[in-house]
């Protein structure tokens, strides 16, 4: 059985797991700059940022430099040949972030990198199993393929432990919302109307390639894009990733937009954990199944039949504490004619085949 700690020393604890990276690096920033104000961070309220990574120059270096800011938001630095390592970085952590894993380069794909990101996802995971209280934790997974790398995640929670009880599989999110920050922000660009603040863009499916499927019929303002626009539009949220890579010129990847994106995220369940809000309304690429093969949530059993029955779907989902708890599966039926009959089977074909090589991996 997984070593159960209490979270008796702090009210909030974050754990960063590749800390020292790219993503890593300005997610660690944001959460020590921004977190108390965005999250509401009271005075009689103490938040922990614990980061984790196997370079030790590296994160040390990180963790110290951030530890010079003059926030309450108090730093820890952990790698494996120092103190308890892993172990002291996960014990009592609320919200586990895990970019780590090997960045994109130019023309990798993210099946290229999924043999070496699985082997460090899953010996993640069998830290947190170790060292969190899993009818507690909230586990965001950043590292690519996301697609493929949930399932192993979850397939590992499942085979390891009973963990039947707990509730973990709830809790486990593939983090989707830069393809919604994308979406927003390119409709913005492309729409004539005058649009205030940032349209949002609901968007399902998976997080690569022509799994992401950008919902511009359900904007209003998508409807002042040119009609021979929108397909580009699409296409451009979809591959975002590899015009960032192409930018860079192989020098990295989507990396400050990625932190962006999931520290929104963990502003989101800071807020859960604080009693500052009781739930939110997110997408984010989960099962939909739990740990006893039933439907993970209220309406994934009508969602399900409507996606193929591919057992990970993102859809915009209600979140509380105990982790999801309902799914909007009418998204499907409202979405037109051509994200029905032509993005949609792309999607599921696709995502059949990223999520068996992940149970395959994990089998």
């Amino acid at each position: 059985m997984p070593h159960i700690t209490s979270n008796d020393q702090t009210d909030l604890k974050v754990a960063i797991l590749g800390a020292a990276g790219g993503i890593g690096q300005s997610l660690s920033l944001l959460v020590k700059t921004q977190l108390g104000h965005l999250a509401g961070v009271s005075e009689d309220k103490n938040v922990k940022l614990a980061l984790f990574d196997v370079n030790k120059d590296a994160v040390n270096g990180v963790g110290t430099d951030l530890s010079h800011i003059d926030t309450d938001v108090e730093v820890s630095m952990h790698n494996p040949s120092e103190g308890d390592g892993i172990n002291s970085a996960l014990k009592g952590a609320d919200i586990v972030v895990i970019p780590a894993g090997v960045p994109r380069k130019p023309g990798m794909t993210r099946d290229d990198l999924f043999n070496i990101n699985a082997k460090i996802i899953t010996s993640l995971t069998d830290s947190i199993m170790e060292n969190c209280d899993l009818s507690r934790v909230v586990v965001l997974l950043i590292s690519n393929p996301v697609n493929s790398l949930v399932p192993v995640m979850v397939n590992r929670l499942n085979q390891k432990v009973n963990h039947k009880n707990t509730g973990i599989e709830k809790r486990v999110f593939g983090v989707t919302n830069l393809d919604l920050v994308r979406a927003s922000t390119f409709l913005k660009e492309n729409a004539t109307d005058n649009i205030k603040g940032l349209p949002f863009v609901p968007v399902i499916g998976g997080h690569s390639g022509e799994t992401i499927i950008p919902l511009f019929s359900q904007n209003e303002h998508a409807k002042s894009v040119p009609q021979d626009k929108l397909a580009p539009l699409v296409h451009r949220v979809q591959y975002g990733g590899d015009e960032v890579v192409k930018a860079k010129n192989g020098a990295g990847s989507a990396t400050l937009s990625m932190a962006h994106a999931g520290f929104m995220c963990v502003v989101r369940f800071a807020k859960l954990f604080l009693g500052v809000d009781s739930k939110f309304n997110g997408t984010y690429y989960i099962s939909l199944k739990d740990f006893n093969n039933a439907p993970i949530a209220k309406n994934a059993e009508t969602l399900l039949p409507l996606v193929n029955n591919v057992p990970y779907f993102a859809v915009p989902m209600d979140i509380t504490l105990e982790g999801v708890q309902s799914l909007d599966a009418d998204i499907i039926n409202r979405m037109n004619l051509t994200e029905r009959k032509e993005l949609l089977p792309v999607c599921l074909e696709q995502l059949e085949k990223n999520i068996a090589k992940g149970l395959e991996f994990s089998a």
